[in-house]
């Protein structure tokens, strides 16, 4: 029960740091504005080491739900979108730090587009999670 009030509460953050941080280095990088930039890549990394923890807390919060029945189509959609998020910005990461050329540049910068979609997607499951089926308080065990 703990997890599945806390995981609402603190996604927010590293939400909007990848929304930020994308939006800011795409800016930036068109632009040719370094400080932005620079705000865009720090918000990103930051953004997606707080993935980690966010998707902990939210599993655990999935486990403390009882019947799933009405709204597994919802959670599973929220759940494949949050791994997929996890994964291109971690693909996004890594390509980032190891393949500095241009053919990598734009690899990162499609990845973070690709990242912020699927961040988008989860969002919406989530918020008709929260909004629609009223979880965490409707689907808590009794």
């Amino acid at each position: 029960m703990f997890f599945a009030k806390l995981h609402p509460l603190i996604v927010h953050f590293p939400v909007a740091l990848l929304t930020s941080g994308v939006v800011f280095e795409i800016y930036g990088s068109l632009r040719k504005d370094e400080v932005v930039a620079t705000a865009g890549r720090f918000n990103t990394r930051l953004g997606f080491w707080c993935i980690f923890p966010v998707l902990l807390v939210g599993f655990l919060g999935m486990l403390s739900l009882g019947n799933t029945e009405k709204f597994k189509d919802f959670l599973s959609g929220h759940l494949c979108f949050a791994f997929l998020t996890a994964g291109t910005f971690l693909i996004a990461m890594v390509v980032s730090r190891y393949f500095r050329s241009p053919l990598g540049r734009l690899v990162y910068f499609l990845a973070l587009a690709a990242g912020l979609v699927c961040l988008l997607r989860t969002g919406y499951y989530g918020g008709e999670l929260v909004h629609r089926f009223e979880l965490p308080a409707s689907g808590w065990r009794q």
